[in-house]
C-alpha cells in the first residue's frame, strides 16, 4: 500500500514478514486473531494496491461464502460441542464405555479418540489425561508412553472427523467435499492405528483382576442405552452432512436440537430446556470463530502477493516436483504455525495456482491436507502435546521426537497408499 507501484522485492518481504510474524507472536502466546490482523496489515502495506482497494479486498473476502461456510461451521461446532459436555453426555458416555469395555488398553485408546470426536476445542487433549492416567496405571505403562497414547488416539480420530477446522477449511478452499476428504483419510488413520496399537500394547498384557467385576445383564443394557443416547445428537448431525448432503451448519443445528432433549427428566421440562439454553448461549468461543474467518482473509491477501507466487514458479521451473511442493509447504507451515488450518490458509492458496486440472483431485489435495496436519501433530508449539507435556510431567524434547516419529508414519503411509497401491 505504502509503495505505490513497488516492486516485486518489496511485496515480497511483506508475506515473509507476515510469516515471520505468525511463527514468532504464536509461539509468544498470542490471541489468533490479533496475530492474523497483523499478518494481514504487512500484507496490505506491502502490496500494490491502493488503501481503497485493500479495504474493498477485506470487505469481499470478510462477506465471501466461504467466510460465512466456515464461521457458521465453527459456531455451530462450538456450542455443540459446549452443550454436550455441560448437560453432562460427555461423562456419562465416558462412564458407560468403562463399564462396558473392561481391558484397560482398550480403553487407552478410546477415550481420548472419543472425546477428540465429541469435544472438538483446542487442547481438549487435558480433559482425557486424567483418564488416560488412571487407566494407565493398570498396566503399568510409565509417564511418557501414558502422554503418548493421550496424544496419538486423539489425533487420528482427528483426521476423520467432519467438524474439524482443518478439513472444513480446505474442502472450502478447494470444492471438495468434506465427505472425499475422510474417505481419503480413513484407510490411513486405520493403517497408522493397527501400527501404534502394535508398537503400544504388545508390551503391555492386560492385567488380571483380583476382583473380578461381574456387570449384569441389566448394568449392561443401561449402559448401551446410555451410550447410544449420548451419542445420538453427534450421529444425526453426521448422517444429515454427509449421508444425506444437508448444508452441514443446518446438520449440526438438528444436531444441537436434539442435544437438548437426550438425558431429559421426567418433571420440569422447561424449566431444564430454559438451564440448557443458557448453557448453549455460553458455548461462543469468539477467539476460534473470529481467527477462522480471519484465516480466510489472510488466505484472499496472499493470493494478491504475486510475488510469494512468483518464488514457488521459481521453485517448479528450476524442476522441483509439484507433488514435493505439495508435501513440502503444508508441512513445513503446520510445523511452525501448530495450526492445520492455518497452514492450510497459508499454502493451499500459493499452491492451487501451479497444478494442472489432472491434479485438481482429492488425491493432490487429500496429501497437502494430510501434511498439514502432520506438520501441527509434530509441532512444538502444537498445545495438546504442550498441555499433555505439562500433565504427566515427561521430557518435553523425548515426547516431540516420538510424536514427530508417527507424523513421519502417517505421511509415509498416505503417500504409499496414495501413489504405489
Amino acid at each position: 500500500m505504502f509503495n505505490g507501484n513497488g516492486s516485486a522485492l518489496f511485496e515480497g518481504a511483506g508475506v515473509i514478514l507476515s510469516i515471520i510474524l505468525i511463527i514468532y507472536l504464536i509461539r509468544r502466546g498470542w490471541t489468533m486473531y490479533w496475530v492474523l490482523l497483523l499478518a494481514i496489515a504487512a500484507l496490505a502495506l506491502t502490496n500494490r494496491a491502493g488503501l481503497i482497494d485493500n479495504i474493498l479486498l477485506f470487505y469481499r473476502s470478510l462477506t465471501s461464502y466461504t467466510a460465512f461456510y466456515l464461521g457458521a461451521m465453527v459456531v455451530c461446532i462450538c456450542l455443540f460441542g459446549h452443550l454436550h459436555q455441560k448437560i453432562g453426555a460427555m461423562e456419562k458416555m465416558v462412564e458407560s464405555l468403562q463399564l462396558l469395555i473392561r481391558d484397560p488398553r482398550i480403553l487407552l485408546m478410546i477415550f481420548p479418540g472419543a472425546i477428540a470426536y465429541f469435544l472438538t476445542v483446542p487442547g481438549a487433549a487435558i480433559i482425557s489425561a486424567p483418564i488416560v492416567e488412571e487407566t494407565g496405571r493398570k498396566i503399568n505403562m510409565p509417564p511418557l508412553e501414558m502422554a503418548m497414547s493421550n496424544i496419538i488416539y486423539r489425533h487420528l480420530v482427528t483426521l476423520v472427523n467432519p467438524f474439524n477446522t482443518g478439513v472444513i477449511l480446505a474442502s472450502a478452499i478447494t470444492g471438495i467435499s468434506i465427505g472425499s476428504y475422510l474417505g481419503f483419510t480413513a484407510p490411513i488413520v486405520a493403517i497408522v492405528f493397527i501400527i501404534a496399537t502394535a508398537l503400544f500394547f504388545f508390551r503391555y498384557p492386560r492385567p488380571k483382576e483380583e476382583k473380578p467385576v461381574v456387570v449384569s445383564r441389566g448394568k449392561s443394557s443401561r449402559a448401551i442405552r446410555t451410550l447410544l443416547i449420548t451419542v445420538l445428537p453427534y450421529a444425526v448431525a453426521i448422517f444429515l452432512g454427509l449421508a444425506c448432503s444437508v448444508f452441514f451448519p443446518v446438520a449440526l443445528l438438528v444436531g444441537i436440537a436434539v442435544c437438548f432433549f437426550i438425558e431429559m427428566p421426567p418433571t420440569g421440562v422447561i424449566e431444564v430446556l430454559k438451564k440448557r439454553f443458557v448453557i448453549l448461549l455460553h458455548g461462543f468461543n469468539w477467539t476460534l470463530i473470529i481467527s477462522t474467518i480471519l484465516i480466510v482473509v489472510y488466505k484472499d491477501f496472499m493470493l494478491e502477493a504475486e510475488s510469494f507466487l512468483q518464488v514457488v514458479k521459481y521453485l517448479v521451473e528450476m524442476g522441483m516436483p509439484l507433488l514435493v511442493l505439495l508435501v513440502l509447504l503444508p508441512l513445513f507451515t503446520g510445523f511452525i504455525t501448530g495450526n492445520t488450518a492455518a497452514a492450510l490458509g497459508i499454502s493451499l492458496p500459493i499452491l492451487i495456482p501451479f497444478l494442472s486440472s489432472e491434479m485438481l483431485t482429492i488425491r493432490y489435495f487429500g496429501i497437502a491436507y494430510l501434511s498439514a496436519f502432520a506438520g501441527y501433530f509434530g509441532s512444538p508449539v502444537h498445545m495438546c502435546t504442550y498441555l499433555t507435556n505439562e500433565y504427566f510431567k515427561t521430557p518435553l524434547y523425548s515426547l516431540i521426537k516420538r510424536v514427530n516419529v508417527y507424523g513421519a508414519i502417517l505421511l509415509i503411509v498416505g503417500l504409499l497408499i496414495t501413489f504405489v497401491f
